[in-house]
């Protein structure tokens, strides 16, 4: 009886064994991620028919073996609150954080309560490494810098800018914000080109564990300072963009209509001269991104690595009398979004609107990890997978407290705090120059979309003061 008992014992431990194998067999692999963010990008990053040269030839690369979402839209049409989204999950409704001048923030946040993206890998084993422009202030000072297992030694204070050319030598003289030089001579004396080497070098090694890394590219944010390599790409009388309107402000509401500042008519005058010099920004910031993903090319990892490139948000040139970002129309709140690798489509375009707060279950899902419960995105791995299959979220961007759009595939629908709307017709007004709102026929149309917004706002959250811990 002992010896037929024994036998049985062994044969069941023999079948667990096999039961363990086959179960250890089909867990998937953990895949690496590389995650690029750059700074101000608007759409003209894959725009092939601005000018003679492309702005971005290495995103356009990635685009080949990945998936292009051509309407990403960004949580926040500001670096503070955007870039806190994508790395919390949270959308400024939830976080409560709007705006720029939201630095490190009282205890009680959400964002206090949130695990950071590269922190949810860093506590499932993964080796996290990060540098440059990622975090901004709110959510940066929260989560500190315990999330990287590694970092570039300037990560702390890195502005990407680097050296200036004199005052005096530049074309528009500190003319609000917009102003650009070529300046260094060489790229490798710039910061952003500096952090894609150390990227590059981390990308060359071989790791014992899976690895997260970011790499926040500064450019192309103001001011347009690259060498002069860039800038004669781009001449200005090349430049083939759609003319401003008569009147940029027509059909707006009060809440949506941008004054006129000192200098904007020298702006609107040397216009061609901006979009040129923020496309040699925008070329030099590819080069940067280039050199990071020539390296993973070259590195062991390439096919085991899920890649995404993004923008932060987009950038105006004169739109609705708009110069920079900040606002809930396509020309800010558009940013290009590139995913690549295991469990993406190759060389694909999706058209569905996507939301940027979506990176974080994406990546979680394409790393076949765990999804996060507590984050407000969902995943788009499926549009990765076939980008074709129907889509009805439409993706919600948020400008300060209350003030919301909603971009699906056909219509672009804004609401404001004081109740003022604007609807647009993207099969017939890509230009957003024509406001629907007001109209007998957009009243099923709105009342559609109002389902999508915030059901609450989370109030502003405040900054540390004085006498806080």
């Amino acid at each position: 009886m002992n010896g037929h008992f024994v036998r049985i014992a062994s044969l069941v431990v023999c079948l667990g064994g096999v039961a363990s194998a086959s179960a250890s067999a089909a867990e998937p692999s953990k895949v690496n991620v590389v995650m690029i963010v750059l700074d101000d990008q608007n759409s003209f990053a894959l725009k092939r028919d601005l000018a003679k040269e492309p702005a971005s030839p290495n995103l356009a690369k990635l685009a080949q073996r990945g998936l292009t979402f051509a309407h990403a839209q960004c949580a926040a049409p500001v670096c503070n609150p955007s870039r806190s989204a994508i790395f919390s999950g949270l959308r400024p409704s939830t976080s409560g954080v709007y705006d720029n001048d939201q630095g490190r923030l009282s205890p009680g946040n959400a964002l206090e309560r949130a695990t950071s993206l590269p922190g949810y890998f860093h506590d499932r084993g993964y080796l996290t490494a990060g540098a440059g422009k990622l975090f901004a202030a709110s959510f940066g000072s929260t989560v500190g810098k315990e999330v990287w297992d590694v970092t570039e030694g300037a990560a702390t204070r890195r502005n990407g800018h680097g050296p200036r050319p004199p005052k005096e030598s530049l074309p528009l003289n500190g003319v609000g914000k917009h102003d650009w030089g070529a300046f260094p001579e060489s790229k490798e004396d710039t910061e952003d080109w500096q952090l894609a080497g150390w990227a590059a070098e981390f990308l060359a090694k071989s790791h014992d564990k899976p690895f997260f890394l970011a790499c926040g590219i500064v450019k192309p944010h103001t001011p347009w300072y690259v060498p002069q390599e860039y800038f004669d790409l781009f001449s200005a009388d090349e430049i083939k963009i759609t003319d401003l309107a008569a009147d940029e402000s027509a059909g707006l509401p009060k809440a949506a209509r941008e004054k006129r500042h000192r200098g904007d008519d020298e702006l609107i005058k040397r216009r061609k001269e901006l979009i040129a010099a923020y496309l040699a920004a925008s070329r030099y910031a590819d080069d940067c991104v280039g050199r990071i993903l020539n390296a993973l090319e070259a590195s062991p990892h390439r096919d085991n690595t899920v890649v995404v490139v993004c923008g932060d948000h987009g950038y105006h040139f004169g739109e609705k009398n708009h110069w920079s970002k900040g606002t809930l129309w396509e020309e800010s709140a558009q940013t290009p979004l590139v995913v690549a690798g295991p469990g993406v489509v190759s060389g694909k375009l999706c058209t569905h609107p996507v939301s940027l707060v979506d990176i974080y279950p994406t990546l979680l899902e394409l790393a076949h990890l765990p999804p996060n419960p507590n984050v407000d995105g969902v995943s788009i791995a499926p549009l990765c997978r076939d980008p074709s299959v129907a889509w009805e979220r439409p993706a919600l961007t948020t400008a300060g407290y209350q003030n919301h759009a909603l971009r699906n595939d056909r219509w672009r629908y804004i609401r404001y705090a004081d109740g003022s709307e604007e609807l647009y017709d993207h099969d017939q007004d890509p230009l957003e120059r024509t406001n629907l709102a007001d109209r007998p026929e957009s009243v099923a149309v709105i009342a559609e979309l109002r389902q999508w917004l915030p059901t609450e706002d989370a109030i502003r959250a405040k900054p540390l003061s004085k006498g806080d811990d």
